[in-house]
């Protein structure tokens, strides 16, 4: 045999190592690699979803927390609220004390309408303990000297010793700077 036809030998075998070694690397690129790569991007996919499910439930959590701690606050106002109320309508003392409040402003009732209210029971709050909270509501002509008597009025029953309303205030003004007070009031008890 020559040199020339072991050279050739020689190629060829190379020729076909070098083919059957790129075949077989598409070939493992083809169903081994690939696939691995699908399933990876996959589950990259499905990773990050789940961390943003992770990161949306931890937010949520968070604001659960501040909201059970919120909830015992907010419990304790509303037993502070509700032992603030007295335990029946008690109008007498409820009307008493709105006469002093006229008086102090140099106002006069002339009538209440409605002296019975009108009650309107609240249901069971959770956590408070009573039954519920019932409203009255009652109107109230007042006849005062001067606006600023009017305004010292509505101001000194934001201290009143019961809890009041005022609304539905309709005033007639007289020539002499007198007001004729149209008022509805509001007042809570537990039942």
């Amino acid at each position: 045999m020559d040199t020339k036809d072991l050279l050739q030998k020689k190629y060829n075998y190379a020729l076909i190592v070098g083919a059957v070694t790129f075949f077989g690397t598409l070939l493992l690129l083809g169903f081994v690699i690939y696939p691995l790569y699908g399933l990876a991007s996959t589950v990259t996919k499905e990773y990050d979803q789940k961390n943003q499910e992770l990161t949306d439930l931890k937010n949520k959590k968070v604001v659960l927390d501040k909201l059970k701690n919120e909830e015992s606050t907010l419990r304790k106002q509303a037993d502070t609220v509700a032992s603030a109320l007295p335990e029946s309508k008690d109008v007498g003392r409820l009307f008493i004390q709105i006469d002093a409040l006229a008086k102090n402003s140099n106002g006069t009732i002339k009538s209440v309408t409605g002296s019975n209210g009108t009650v309107t029971t609240a249901t069971k709050s959770a956590g408070t303990g009573f039954t519920g909270i019932q409203k009255y509501t009652y109107t109230v002509p007042v006849s005062f000297k001067s606006y600023t008597d009017m305004k010292n009025f509505i101001s000194q029953s934001k201290n009143a010793l019961r809890l009041l309303n005022i609304d539905n205030v309709g005033i007639t003004a007289g020539d002499t700077g007198s007001m004729d007070v149209n008022m509805t009031i509001t007042t809570y008890a537990r039942s």
